[in-house]
């Protein structure tokens, strides 16, 4: 065979390139020049990108093509000639995905922008960005600059879509984004410690991380230390990857199943109770196979070990790959390897794993004779994923519950989540690990933020606290943010401490009952008290204002699904109250009683009034800014609490609002956070669906708390029992935190008290 000059070989495929652009449109993905920072200068034409740019693959996040740990702006260059035969036509620039804002110039014109920059900043992570390319800017070669600001995690020019159509193709686009098939999420292992992400599709590990956290320090990020490992099979047939033909969790584990169409079968876990970070893949051929099966991947950082071991388990070896990886030096990860492989095989088999997991789930309750199969196994998975999510390093750091275990910025522990997270494994019947939970924060890190100053003024608590309103670090200390009016703080966690007490007190009484021993209550609470009640129960009440509401300051709370209203805050404060109010007259202390009881009263009567107040309003533009505090899906917590009795005109309009203000058209059973702001508001969320059904059941409406639950099952079911914080309405995909804890959570406390509903009905 000849050889084609290269310069001969680029020409001609640049030429058929050009042909088959003739007639459809102009494909950008490939190459385009790239830099982080911001110059307005960078949109100009005038610009040589061979002096001080890189090129970088579109689409892709910048994170994956060289650019780890970068946020903030960057630019895009793309150089483009447009064919005689569309010089005359509308034409329009469409990307499918864009994270999270963009300023789009032609030849150093705006054609379009979406999504907002700081300080003010919106993001618009995946919309559709269609930017008209106006004929009097157009030449025949032309430069398009694309300005992009990412807030965080994964950022740049991620859309499959980036390319130049004419005006009366944009119906070619949307059929070809409605049609598109829904990408499968990842897969996720985790040991408390290390943590993996794996491809379903291909049979890969995505990435390695060797904390669940994504920071253990301010100054310290939990980074990929392996990358893309495969398998490799060389048999008669020839050297070919392992791609599943099946795959899935083995059930009620953290142990990642597949086979191909051969029956081989390998399995991907961190063992659980070993300290090492250890990753383990199994693989058992079938019965008489002949050949090799090798491992490949990346090794992002040093101090690995590898070893291979085989084990005859019911007449069939097993091939076990183990990698150890320790951060310090060679030295360690050599002794951490030894101190694994001398827990013999009960370290590492696939046997010794499932038992752990076993040991691990010997309290848990799955409620087989009232759910069904689908909510059995997605009720099984969401356990299985609280479990995973729960760090199991040594130091204070311990016991805390991470968000998310992808995108790194999802898994910090927030205490919030964490406390929701307890509720639901004590509701499960895992009171030790819904007790390491809480009892995270007596070691924690707390007070960083009882005052603090924000451009020479005083924000903050105002009182010592238990709960710390800000994230954790991984080493348990508060998180810290570079500027302080940056700060995301929120009040939720608080009063989330005490359902979470209230849920394991509850959970060992009835096992009392159950199994025959005593249990007292005041006993019980009794080493909670002296914190509970003068560092959460008083710093709650004392936040109620006059109204008995709480009512946001101009300080920078905020966040949860949106920015919280002072609303939501005041129902958990109410319901939480209440039980303090139950708790001091346990401890025998009148005076607490008292004053809890009476600021529970007094939050009821102040939600009560502020619903009253909507109800009678005959439009929108009659409300105050007190009352459009109420206007928050959450606010159906108000009748799964109790706040508002079942049946009121008040527990009536709570769920009123989430049905006609959060509901997304044309998609059943699916909720939005926000009628408008951002692309992460408008998504959908099913732990919306998950709180509302919970308030249905509540309010004796078991049929539509029936019918949010199903879907919530059925589109968990179909990947693995896994549950998303977004769900994508048109294309069915997933983002955001993946698996998601607080949705999690909240399906098993929906299927608790769903699963109630129907004995009581029985």
């Amino acid at each position: 065979m000849s050889r084609i000059p290269v310069m001969l070989l680029l020409l001609l495929l640049c030429g058929l390139s050009a042909l088959a652009q003739d007639t459809t449109s102009i494909d950008l993905r490939g190459r385009a020049a790239f830099r982080t920072g911001d110059d307005d200068v960078w949109r100009s034409k005038f610009i040589d990108e061979e002096q001080g740019w890189n090129f970088i693959r579109v689409p892709g996040a910048w994170e994956r093509n060289g650019f780890p740990l970068t946020d903030g702006f960057a630019w895009y260059r793309f150089r483009f000639r447009i064919p005689e035969e569309m010089r005359d036509d509308s034409l329009l620039l469409v990307m499918s995905g864009v994270d999270d804002a963009d300023e789009t110039f032609l030849n150093g014109v705006m054609v379009g922008k979406t999504g907002a920059f700081p300080p003010d900043v919106r993001s618009e992570l995946h919309s559709l960005r269609v930017y008209p390319l106006p004929r009097f800017i157009r030449e025949e070669y032309n430069l398009l600059a694309v300005r992009v600001f990412d807030m965080g995690n994964e950022g740049g020019i991620t859309g499959s879509i980036v390319r130049i159509i004419r005006a009366d193709s944009m119906h070619r686009v949307l059929d070809e984004i409605v049609d598109a098939p829904p990408v499968a999420p990842p897969r996720f292992i985790s040991s408390g410690t290390m943590a993996s992400a794996i491809d379903p599709d291909s049979g890969t590990v995505r990435w390695t991380h060797p904390h669940l956290f994504s920071a253990m320090t301010g100054e310290l990020e939990t980074s990929t230390i392996l990358s893309g490992l495969a398998l490799d099979i060389d048999d008669r047939n020839g050297a070919r990857p392992f791609i599943p033909l099946e795959a899935g969790y083995v059930d009620g584990t953290g142990i990642y199943h597949a086979r191909n169409a051969d029956g081989t079968d390998v399995y991907w876990y961190h063992p659980l109770s070993v300290k090492e970070r250890v990753l383990v893949t199994a693989v058992r051929p079938p019965s008489g196979y002949e050949g090799d099966i090798a491992l490949r991947f990346v090794m992002e950082r040093p101090y690995w070990r590898y070893e291979e071991r085989r084990h005859d388990e019911a007449g069939t070896e097993i091939t076990y790959h183990i990698l150890v990886y320790n951060s310090c030096c060679t030295e360690l990860v050599d002794r951490d390897m030894e101190e694994f492989l001398g827990n013999g095989t009960r370290g590492y088999t696939i046997e010794a794993q499932m038992k752990a997991w076993q040991d691990l789930l010997v309290s848990a309750r799955f409620l087989p004779d009232i759910l069904t199969e689908n909510e059995r196994r997605v009720y099984r998975r969401s356990v299985a994923t609280l479990l995973q999510a729960q760090v199991r390093e040594n130091g204070i750091g311990a016991g805390q519950i991470v968000t998310a275990l992808r995108p790194p910025g999802s898994a910090v522990a927030v205490p919030a989540n964490q406390l929701l997270a307890a509720e639901a494994l004590a509701a499960a019947g895992l009171h030790d690990a819904a007790e390491d939970a809480i009892a995270f924060f007596s070691r924690a890190e707390h007070g960083a933020y009882t005052l603090y100053d924000v451009l020479g003024e005083e924000h903050g608590v105002g009182y010592p606290y238990l709960v710390s309103p800000a994230r954790y670090y991984g080493n348990g200390m508060e998180w810290h943010w570079q500027r302080p009016d940056d700060a995301v703080l929120r009040y939720d966690g608080m009063p989330r401490y005490i359902l979470a007490v209230e849920a394991l007190r509850a959970e060992r009484s009835a096992r009392a009952i159950t199994e025959g021993w005593t249990f007292s209550d005041s006993a019980f609470i009794a080493p909670f008290w002296p914190a509970l009640s003068a560092r959460v129960a008083d710093v709650i009440m004392y936040r109620l204002d006059s109204s008995g509401l709480i009512i946001q300051d101009d300080s920078p709370w905020g966040a949860g699904l949106s920015d919280l209203p002072g609303a939501y805050a005041t129902v958990l404060a109410a319901r939480s109250l209440g039980i303090a109010r139950d708790y001091a007259s346990l401890m025998g202390d009148d005076l607490k009683g008292y004053l809890y009881g009476e600021a529970a009263r007094r939050a009821v009567a102040g939600l009560r009034r502020l619903a009253r107040g909507l109800i009678e309003q005959e439009s929108a533009e009659e409300l105050t800014a007190l009352q459009q505090r109420m206007f928050h899906p959450l606010i159906a917590d108000a009748v799964s609490l109790g706040v508002f009795e079942p049946g009121s005109a008040e527990a009536a309009l709570a769920l009123d609002i989430v049905e006609r203000g959060f509901a997304i058209e044309d998609s059943p059973f699916m909720y939005r956070a926000e009628p408008g702001g951002d692309w992460f508001a408008r998504q959908a969320r099913p732990q919306l669906a998950l709180r509302l059904a919970r308030a249905f059941a509540a309010a004796g409406e078991l049929e539509r708390a029936e019918r949010l639950f199903a879907a919530v099952t059925a589109r968990a079911a179909r990947h693995d029992g896994l549950l998303p914080e977004l769900v994508e309405p048109v294309s069915g995909n997933w983002y955001g935190g993946i698996p998601h804890i607080p949705t999690a959570a909240d399906y098993i406390l929906t299927a608790e008290r769903i699963a109630l509903e129907r004995i009581e009905r029985r």
